[in-house]
């Protein structure tokens, strides 16, 4: 099993690589082995990565503690693996310990690792891009990387996780985040790498979870600077959509954003068709500019949004005012009408 530097935007429900944060997605050992195979004496990959943790004093291992780095804001590792909750180990703290233990630390030892002691909850670890020049950064000049950015990164990590280790399919679900904690321990600097561990929480063996808990946790010269626990319903995309559909009212209309990708078009049976300016559309009616074919009572009104959404119906000539021509819809299907409230939550505003 070999790491892959790059994410692909898509699996992040991104649409382009500038938007991505996260890269070289890694596996982790666990902070806690509490497992009954902790007490045999494996050999190998195995064995050389027990070498990193030593008796808890109950029955259980824990992560060694990491040599001191001088001055480092944040909370130390050896901390953190004192939790409650076991946390998946920074590959920051894992190189530190390696001098010692000389443990392997490649997806495919680690996977043995983790399956020898029956660890079901996998952890990943990521590189974060903390480049200033990126957009996050708000075009101006900044002492450590907004908290903003950091919160996008967890997000972009629950996707990540959800696709990797259940049986859910991109494409067929996505997350609704209905609880989110951001803890900021120190500020995350420029100058230093930021890895970035996320944990499941969940608590189940469902490989189709119907919730998630995550945690991400941001380390920086191996200390823990911010941690960010989500809780997120998975939504079958199609119950997704209908939920976040636009309420519309018979009486309110909405105007396009001045960038929205929006081109209508008028067809009149004898007379052609012409581009037109949807100047505001609602559920029962829109105003456009003139057609150049010149009047017509009756035409067939089409309004595609960024070459993907396509709104048809039937209209019918109301009148005219400094805003440009009315025109009444007919019979519009439900279908059409969902296309339109789609449509209008991507990039209208009620006018």
């Amino acid at each position: 099993m070999t790491s892959t530097t790059t994410i692909s935007p898509k699996l992040l429900h991104k649409n382009s690589t500038n938007d991505v944060l996260l890269t070289r997605p890694r596996k982790v050992v666990p902070s806690r082995l509490v497992s009954p195979a902790a007490r045999e004496h494996p050999d190998g990959d195995v064995a050389a990565l027990e070498r990193l943790y030593e008796s808890d004093g109950a029955g259980g291992r824990i992560l060694r503690a990491a040599p001191e780095r001088g001055f480092a804001t944040g909370q130390p590792f050896a901390a953190v693996a004192k939790e409650d909750v076991i946390r998946g180990v920074p590959h920051q703290v894992i190189d530190s310990l390696r001098t010692h233990a000389d443990a392997p630390v490649g997806d495919d030892a680690i996977e043995g690792f983790l399956t020898h002691h029956g660890v079901s909850a996998r952890s990943t670890s990521f590189e974060f891009v903390n480049l200033a020049d990126h957009y996050f950064f708000y075009r101006k000049p900044h002492e450590h990387v907004p908290g903003i950015m950091l919160l996008e990164a967890a997000r972009q990590a629950i996707y990540y996780q959800l696709y990797t280790y259940s049986k859910h399919t991109l494409g067929k679900v996505t997350v609704s985040l209905s609880e989110l904690n951001a803890k900021f321990l120190a500020y995350a600097e420029l100058m230093y790498s930021i890895e970035i561990v996320i944990d499941d929480l969940t608590g189940t063996d469902d490989l189709q979870p119907h919730e998630v808990r995550y945690s991400s946790s941001f380390y920086q010269r191996g200390a823990l600077i911010a941690r960010i626990d989500s809780v997120a319903p998975v939504i079958g995309l199609d119950k997704f959509k209908l939920a976040r559909n636009a309420c519309l009212f018979d009486a309110e209309h909405f105007a396009p954003l001045p960038s929205a990708p929006v081109i209508s078009l008028l067809t009149s049976d004898g007379l052609g068709q012409s581009i037109v300016a949807l100047r505001k559309i609602g559920k029962q009616s829109c105003v456009t500019s003139a057609a150049k074919f010149g009047d017509a009572s009756n035409a067939l009104l089409t309004v595609i949004y960024d070459g993907d959404i396509c709104f048809k119906a039937p209209v019918t000539r109301a009148g005219q005012d400094e805003d440009g021509i009315t025109w009444d819809f007919g019979h519009v299907e439900y279908a059409e009408l969902e296309r339109l409230k789609e449509m209008i939550k991507r990039g209208f505003a009620v006018r």
